[in-house]
């Protein structure tokens, strides 16, 4: 590619969900269904090593709850120079909870984050693509810097409205 040639970008992002989307949003605990969880611990060191032989970074939106199950994992991610996102506690619909529950397992989620990774993310991804009508406001109190999860424009960053009835 010389200077003239118009530059491509690409933003790849990874969901690390593993057993939480099965047993936070599916309310499983059903064997199968959470081994299908189990196997990002499997993908997500392929994953890597993939992105290091290209010398891509990325982000990986992570849920407390995972943090927690896979320690080691998780930091290797951030030892890898890849950004954690949160993605909540256990990949709950924040939609389904009033404004306090939503908080408590909003902070449960960074608190996890923190504990195991050392970081405090500045990104958000809704681990299921919903927001609640208070989503916005506790994303702005915990200090959240930008979303991932909704889908105004396809690459224009824009600011999410708060209010909307």
């Amino acid at each position: 590619m010389t200077d003239s040639q118009p530059r491509l970008s690409v933003s790849l992002t990874f969901d690390f969900d593993a057993t939480s989307v099965w047993i936070g949003s599916h309310h499983s605990n059903n064997p199968a269904m959470i081994s299908r969880g189990e196997f990002g611990a499997v993908a997500i060191p392929r994953i890597l090593d993939l992105l290091s032989r290209h010398d891509i970074r990325t982000t990986f939106f992570i849920p407390g709850h995972t943090a927690l199950a896979y320690p080691g994992l998780t930091r290797e991610i951030r030892a890898r120079g890849h950004e954690i996102g949160h993605h909540g506690w256990v990949h709950e619909n924040p939609a389904s909870f009033d404004r306090e529950g939503e908080h408590e397992v909003f902070r449960r989620g960074l608190d996890a984050l923190q504990e195991v990774a050392g970081v405090r993310p500045t990104g958000y991804r809704s681990p299921s693509v919903d927001f609640s009508p208070n989503t916005i406001s506790i994303l702005r109190e915990f200090g959240i810097r930008y979303d991932s999860s909704c889908s105004g424009s396809d690459f224009e960053p824009y600011y999410l409205r708060d209010g909307d009835r």
